[in-house]
C-alpha cells in the first residue's frame, strides 16, 4: 500500500505509507494522533523528536510510537530519506493480539519491553517491510493475506523489542541541554501537581526566565503550551477509564472544570461528551498539528 504523503489515517484498521520526500529542515510540525504509529527509516538518515528527546534515524532504526505521544522528523541529514510509515488503530491491533501474544506491547517503554526505539539490519526490516508495500486489491482474500502480513511484521517487531540488548532511553537523546531534559521529566512526572513556571524552575534551581526561554529555543513549543498539551493527553487516557469529564480535570492536573472544557474543545474540536461517543463508536482516529517550529 504505497502513498505519497502521511497525512492522516483514512482507513479505519492500518495503513502504510512509503516515502522518499525530502524533509526540510524546521519545516515540520509537531504532532501527535490517537492512533499507533511505527517509523521504519530505510535508507539515508535524520534527526526524530518524540515526547522530549531528539534520536538519530538511521538504516534500520525503528521508531514505535504510542497514541498521544507529541513527535516530528527534525531534519533529514542525508541528500536521500527513504521511510516507511505504518498507523495502526488501537481497537483493531488490540482485537488481533490474543492472551498469548499482546501485539501492543512492544509500544510500552517499561515492564518486559526495553525501548520505543529499536535498530536492526536495514535489510532485515527492508524485508519485513515488503509484503506490506505490495499493492492490495479487492480480489478475494486479498484483505486477509494482507492483515496476515501485518500480523506476521508485528510479530517480528515485538520479537525484537523483547531481545532488545541496548534499548534506547531519553538519557540517550542528543539533546545537549540536560536543563530542558530534566524539565520535561519534571512535567511528565507532575502532571497533577503545580506545574507553573516558577515552580518547575525552583525544583531545577533555574531562573524562571532561562527556563522558559530555553525550554521554548530547544523544543519550539511554550513552556504553559507544553504542560496544558501534556494534561490534555493524559484527560484522553482518564476519560477512557471513568467516562466522567468531572471525575478527570482533577485527575489530569486541572484546577478549574469549566478550563479543562474550554482547553478540550479547543486542542481536539470535541467536548468530553463527544469524544467518548466516538470512541464508543470507533471512529475517533485523528491526526492533529501542534504548533511549533516551522
Amino acid at each position: 500500500m504505497e502513498k505519497q504523503s502521511a497525512d492522516t489515517m483514512i482507513n479505519d484498521r492500518f495503513e502504510a505509507f512509503h516515502i522518499k520526500d525530502i524533509v526540510e529542515e524546521n519545516n515540520t510540525l509537531y504532532h501527535y494522533h490517537s492512533f499507533y504509529e511505527i517509523h521504519c527509516t530505510l535508507k539515508g538518515s535524520a534527526v526524530f523528536f518524540i515526547d522530549g528527546g531528539e534520536f538519530p534515524l538511521e538504516p534500520g532504526t525503528i521508531i514505535l510510537i504510542p497514541p498521544n505521544v507529541l513527535h516530528r522528523i527534525v531534519h533529514q541529514t542525508s541528500d536521500f530519506f527513504e521511510r516507511t510509515y505504518l498507523y495502526i488503530n488501537p481497537s483493531y491491533l488490540a482485537a488481533l493480539s490474543t492472551t498469548q501474544t499482546d501485539l501492543t506491547a512492544c509500544f510500552r517503554s517499561n515492564g518486559g519491553i526495553n525501548s520505543r526505539i529499536l535498530s536492526i539490519d536495514a535489510d532485515q526490516l527492508d524485508q519485513l517491510l515488503r509484503p506490506l508495500r505490495k499493492k492490495t486489491d479487492s480480489n478475494y482474500g486479498t484483505d486477509l493475506l494482507y492483515q496476515n502480513h501485518l500480523i506476521a511484521f508485528l510479530i517480528s517487531i515485538n520479537t525484537i523489542a523483547y531481545q532488545e540488548k541496548e534499548p534506547l532511553f531519553l538519557s540517550d537523546s542528543l539533546y545537549k541541554n540536560k536543563d530542558i531534559l530534566a524539565a520535561i521529566t519534571y512535567i511528565n512526572q507532575h502532571l497533577t501537581a503545580d506545574l507553573s513556571l516558577e515552580t518547575v524552575a525552583k525544583a531545577l534551581f533555574m531562573s524562571p526566565y532561562s527556563l522558559s526561554r530555553t525550554f521554548k529555543k530547544e523544543t519550539g513549543v511554550a513552556f504553559h503550551a507544553y504542560v496544558v498539551k501534556k494534561r490534555l493527553l493524559k484527560s484522553k487516557e482518564i476519560l477512557r477509564k471513568t467516562r466522567s469529564a468531572t471525575a478527570t480535570f482533577e485527575a489530569c492536573g486541572f484546577n478549574s472544570y469549566t478550563h479543562f472544557l474550554r482547553c478540550f474543545k479547543q486542542e481536539f474540536q470535541l467536548t468530553p461528551k463527544e469524544f467518548l461517543q466516538e470512541e464508543a463508536q470507533n471512529q475517533f482516529v485523528r491526526f492533529t498539528h501542534f504548533a511549533g517550529k516551522k
